[in-house]
């Protein structure tokens, strides 16, 4: 083969490959606009939901995820109908905690998939949601699973039992009075958070 096929023969390759890679980078660039596109048009419906039906997108596998995130935003109003859902075991769709955890949030699409104290509930989450009002962020904790402090250290699990829940939304009805005679901000200067001195706390 002479020089010059030789030549020819890497250029066309080398050709070859770039358009190769442009395919895949437009492809890649199509594929994470699509999916902000989509993103962004579910938070744009999100934003014209009323207060109450935001709290029913938890309930939604579709919906929950984006729904968390704006209860925050809308902050201390939506703590009234946070409380309304004591009570309520549906399950919950929303992927609570930080995004890096080591804890994934169990959720159920059909009843034989719900494992009490690890499938996560609409009260459970309203009440995590609550304590991230107030935090004012949903990655405030690792997890939506409750712990009891009341334990040592190493015997304490990450699971929503039924008399921590009772103990939390106890401490966070009491909470909720006394935020209704001041601002959260000044409970917040306090470090008197929905929690304090129930001896449980978000994993």
């Amino acid at each position: 083969m002479s020089k010059t096929h030789f030549d020819l023969g890497i250029r066309s390759l080398a050709i070859t490959i770039c358009a190769g890679l442009s395919i895949c980078f437009i492809g890649v660039v199509a594929k994470a606009s699509t999916k902000d596109s989509f993103n962004s048009n579910s938070q744009g419906q999100l934003i014209t939901k009323s207060d109450s039906e935001l709290i029913d997108e938890l309930s939604s596998p579709r919906g929950a995820a984006l729904a968390a995130g704006e209860i925050v935003h809308r902050g201390v109003r939506m703590i009234p109908l946070l409380l309304a859902v004591k009570g309520d075991q549906r399950p919950a769709f929303a992927a609570l905690g930080h995004h890096l955890s080591a804890t994934p949030t169990r959720v159920a699409t059909i009843p034989s998939d719900v494992e009490p104290g690890r499938t996560l509930t609409m009260e459970v989450a309203a009440l995590y949601l609550i304590c991230a009002v107030y935090h004012n962020t949903v990655e405030f904790a690792q997890s939506p699973y409750l712990t009891d402090l009341r334990l040592p250290v190493g015997k304490r699990d990450a699971r929503n039992s039924p008399e921590l829940v009772a103990r939390a939304w106890e401490s966070v009805e009491e909470w909720s009075r006394r935020l209704d005679s001041t601002t959260i901000k000044k409970l917040r200067s306090r470090k008197d958070d929905p929690l304090q001195g129930s001896g449980a706390a978000f994993w």
